[in-house]
């Protein structure tokens, strides 16, 4: 498994976490709907958790994933988290893509849909999943003024990167 995009899309994370403020990080946004960046980063990286915490089992259930709200206002445990995910991500060996099941709750009263899927689908899932959300933070830096604290190509899908750069 080739992990330099991971690298890239929460190498960015990390230097968003580096340069904005515990403030700003916990603002709740008006472009966000009342949502923060931290609330952001830490679905994001909850995300990640999730699947690397549960590749054993073989069965990932996203709507079970730890919430943890010091994620949410505290910039050195996010770096912290990364940093994990990040190391963890580097010892995965191409040889170690098992199948995994992915479940979705819904309600009580409802059956658990199932999805076969793949370990490193998953992980796929959570980059693609990761630069959606990265955009959504730079619609809240925008509105505290803070855009430039990130690179111009934080949020934006690397498929369009490419095509940005034929087109210029």
């Amino acid at each position: 498994m080739n992990i330099k995009l991971h690298k890239v899309v929460l190498g960015d994370l990390k230097n968003l976490l580096k340069n904005i403020s515990d403030t700003s990080f916990s603002k709740k946004n008006n472009s966000l709907f009342g949502a923060s960046i931290g609330e952001h980063f830490r679905h994001i990286i909850e995300f990640y958790s999730c699947v690397l915490d549960n590749k054993n089992q073989g069965v990932i259930n996203y709507d079970l994933r730890k919430r943890d709200h010091i994620l949410e206002t505290k910039t050195n445990a996010g770096i912290n988290v990364i940093d994990h995910v990040l190391t963890t991500l580097q010892q995965l060996k191409s040889h170690q893509d098992i199948p995994i099941t992915i479940e979705t709750s819904l309600n009580k009263n409802q059956s658990v849909p199932k999805v076969s899927s793949s370990f490193f689908r998953e992980l796929m899932y959570c980059m693609d999943h990761c630069i959606h959300h990265q955009s959504l933070i730079k619609i809240g830096l925008i509105e505290q003024g803070l855009v430039d604290i990130v690179d111009a190509n934080f949020g934006v899908a690397f498929s369009t990167q490419q095509y940005r750069n034929q087109c210029a």
